[in-house]
């Protein structure tokens, strides 16, 4: 399931870079004012398996009609475009009950207007598929640095970039009890990647933007369109559309 929300406002808005952030906390705050339960199981626990929590969620950037950097933040004209999906129906059906009820919301003192929330048609999905970013990718992998484990974030030139997506899908499948192929999804890079560096809960993600083609089992591949692809995806990375 996802969504197509539309923010409205009279004047241009100037949002940090981090703004990500602000976009989580609406989202979790919406959940949590119409289902407090479910709210809070996705903000603290999550779903587990093999050691790894999911929250079954993403999130896109912001899309403005224009946009300019400016020296504090990013500069944006409405109306402003902001997608929402996730596998499960509850967490977004919940969200929706809150923002029809309110009818705005708020990025730190910025107010912004709801004035279209749509629910989009499933695309069908066929071999192979065709996605570009709409929220960057991050990926990493666990590296000692004496007994200390520290996290390298992976780029899409590396083989083990993909890997780790394809076995996060997997995991995301696990959770839902879908069955799934095992035969290994093939991933190829379309054009160039670019890399962003945000800050997320005080910790730098270095994630990346780009477009991609996957081949493989459907259902994988319709999980990574819902859920998002790589990690983070609850904060706000992993988000893609059909090219």
């Amino acid at each position: 399931m996802r969504l197509h929300i539309v923010l409205t406002t009279k004047t241009p808005i100037i949002l940090p870079w981090n703004y990500p952030n602000m976009l989580r906390g609406v989202l979790y705050s919406a959940i949590k004012k119409s289902n407090s339960k479910l709210g809070e199981f996705l903000h603290n626990q999550g779903f587990e398996i093999q050691g790894h929590r999911y929250k079954l969620i993403t999130f896109s950037l912001l899309f403005p009609k224009s946009s300019q950097k400016e020296k504090t933040g990013i500069k944006m004209i409405p109306p402003i475009h902001w997608w929402i999906s996730s596998p499960l129906s509850s967490p977004l059906e919940a969200s929706v009950t809150t923002w029809l009820c309110e009818g705005k919301i708020r990025l730190g003192r910025i107010e912004l207007m709801i004035e279209k929330i749509e629910v989009e048609k499933t695309p069908t999905f066929k071999n192979p598929c065709a996605f570009k970013t709409l929220s960057p990718i991050v990926v990493s992998s666990g590296v000692y640095s004496g007994k200390k484990l520290e996290h390298r974030f992976l780029s899409p030139q590396e083989d083990e970039f993909w890997r780790i997506v394809e076995l996060n899908l997997r995991r995301k499948a696990l959770v839902l009890g879908i069955n799934v192929f095992q035969e290994p999804l093939r991933f190829q890079s379309i054009g160039e990647w670019r890399s962003k560096l945000l800050e997320i809960q005080k910790i730098k993600v270095k994630a990346w933007e780009g477009s991609f083609s996957v081949e493989g089992c459907l259902e994988l591949i319709k999980l990574g369109y819902e859920a998002g692809f790589g990690e983070r995806n609850a904060q706000g990375f992993g988000m893609v559309k059909i090219l």
